[in-house]
């Protein structure tokens, strides 16, 4: 172990030394103050121990949003355990390739969960229920003793799977502890902060807060499930001054009728992300919102944030023509991570010139569990090759293009799906859209649009194909326009372009003959 270096169990016992009687954790009718969940999470670490969990060991945890979550990860953390967080939204064929990649010992399953059979060869313990309970009080509530080191993994978070069979990237305490740091710098957190957790905390955006809130024992509630009236209703309630938001809910919260009569005067800052945010609904929360808006950019693998647009770039950008591209851009670094935009051979581009971000810091992902080649791949003289295409400005605002494996090459030619989803997104009324490459026998691959239009609005795919030859290149344009209901998303809301590939490659539509 490194001398003096803290530990996650360290956190959790500072939290009771100074904030014993403030409240830790509110999740539906549970409230907990430090010295209670304390109390909680060494009587579970203690019952996991006496099953034999111990240092590696992968625990999983398989359940919607709720306090059990944080109990399990920190009693994780005080035996030098992993958490294996699984959404209980995945089929039951996600979930085998889940437990049995991260050779799971030990499971937490929400009570009567349609893949609970996945799990019948190891110890389980039903949550949301009375077993959960009784498993818990049963364990003694002394200190296990410390077997953790700062390089122990903690977390093993999957990503997201959109390109291909999720891969576990292992973080360590040392990462978490890090990114707890970073996180409050980046978004100036003290302990009269009140956080809600509306995404799923079985994700990286909301389940590394477990851990980053209780550097300073930040208050964390839990909703159960995300709507517009029950996170009107938390805010309220609680008094929450900051949460974080994908895209599509923030639409929701801006559309919401119960808006104007919600009272969300403790909110100092809203943090979306996750994936694109048109330009039109930014510009409508800047206006509309009285708190401070941050948009984020991580990585599964970065834990995940590694750059920030703060509210004070949202203020100045807004309200100047000159600058306000920039409340497209994905901010500047956060501290502790450094980014640079290399080319092909790993030399670094100037201002202007798109490239792979390359990132380096102490929250990084250790290793893909049991997987080498992956990890030898995204790992370059310590820098993690995010995947990421794009550029950076003179100062230092980067403007993400697109996914590497996203990108379209087409009769040679680099075409981002990106540059065309912002064009049909010109249109009023169009809602979303998306652009994926597929093979062509001529020109190798050619892009496709998967376009869904706002509710009452008559689709005019001509208007879009006018649209597009009257903003883009020729070779830009796509081959086809699909109307679509609505995109399919996973739960970050992230587009699964792999599921759109799929359909372009079956379905035919309006053409656009290529100029």
């Amino acid at each position: 172990m490194s001398i003096g270096e803290l530990l996650l169990r360290d956190v959790l016992f500072r939290d009771v030394d100074l904030y014993a009687r403030d409240p830790a954790v509110i999740s539906d009718d549970v409230q907990l103050n430090w010295e209670e969940l304390a109390s909680r999470v060494m009587r579970l670490a203690n019952q996991l121990r006496s099953q034999g969990i111990g240092v590696g060991d992968r625990v999983a945890a398989m359940q919607g949003n709720g306090f059990e979550l944080v109990e399990i990860a920190y009693a994780a953390a005080v035996l030098g355990a992993v958490l294996v967080p699984v959404s209980p939204r995945l089929a039951q064929p996600e979930v085998e390739f889940l437990k049995n990649d991260a050779e799971v010992r030990f499971a937490f399953v929400e009570r009567d969960h349609k893949a609970r059979g996945v799990f019948s060869d190891v110890a389980v313990v039903e949550t949301r229920s009375k077993d959960y309970d009784e498993f818990r009080d049963a364990g003694d509530a002394s200190e296990p003793p410390e077997v953790a080191t700062p390089d122990t993994a903690v977390l093993q978070l999957y990503t997201s799977g959109t390109t291909g069979r999720p891969k576990g990237a292992v973080v360590t305490q040392r990462a978490m502890i890090q990114n707890g740091l970073t996180v409050q710098l980046s978004q100036g957190l003290t302990h009269a902060d009140v956080f809600l957790s509306a995404t799923p905390l079985t994700h990286a955006a909301a389940g590394t807060r477990i851990f980053s809130l209780g550097l300073d024992g930040i208050a964390h509630v839990i909703l159960s499930k995300f709507s517009s009236e029950r996170f009107f209703e938390a805010v309220a309630r609680h008094r929450v001054t900051t949460s974080i938001v994908v895209p599509t809910m923030l639409a929701d919260l801006l559309d919401a009728p119960t808006r104007a009569n919600a009272d969300l005067s403790s909110l100092r800052l809203l943090v979306y992300g996750a994936a694109p945010t048109s330009p039109a609904l930014v510009e409508r929360a800047i206006a509309e919102l009285q708190c401070g808006l941050l948009h984020g950019y991580g990585l599964t693998e970065t834990c995940p944030a590694l750059t920030a647009l703060t509210p004070d770039d949202h203020r100045r950008f807004a309200v100047d023509p000159g600058l306000r591209h920039r409340l497209q851009s994905i901010g500047r670094p956060v501290p502790s991570v450094r980014i640079r935009i290399v080319d092909g051979a790993g030399d670094d581009l100037p201002p202007g010139e798109p490239g792979e971000l390359m990132v380096r810091s102490t929250k990084t992902m250790s290793a893909y569990w049991h997987n080498a080649e992956a990890t030898a791949k995204a790992f370059n003289d310590g820098w993690f090759a995010t995947g990421d295409v794009g550029y950076r400005d003179t100062d230092g605002y980067i403007f993400l293009v697109e996914r590497k494996n996203d990108m379209i090459i087409s009769g040679g030619m680099n075409i981002y799906p990106s540059e065309i989803e912002r064009v049909l997104l010109l249109d009023g009324a169009v809602r979303e859209a998306a652009v994926v490459g597929v093979p062509a026998e001529r020109w190798g691959e050619r892009p496709v649009a998967f376009v869904s239009f706002k509710e009452g609005v008559d689709p005019d795919t001509d208007r879009l194909t006018s649209l597009c030859r009257e903003h883009l290149a020729g070779y830009k344009l796509p081959t086809r326009i699909e109307v679509i209901n609505t995109l399919p998303r996973n739960e970050t809301g992230k587009v699964l372009k792999q599921a759109l590939r799929e359909r372009a490659a079956m379905d035919s539509a309006v053409t656009v003959p290529r100029q």
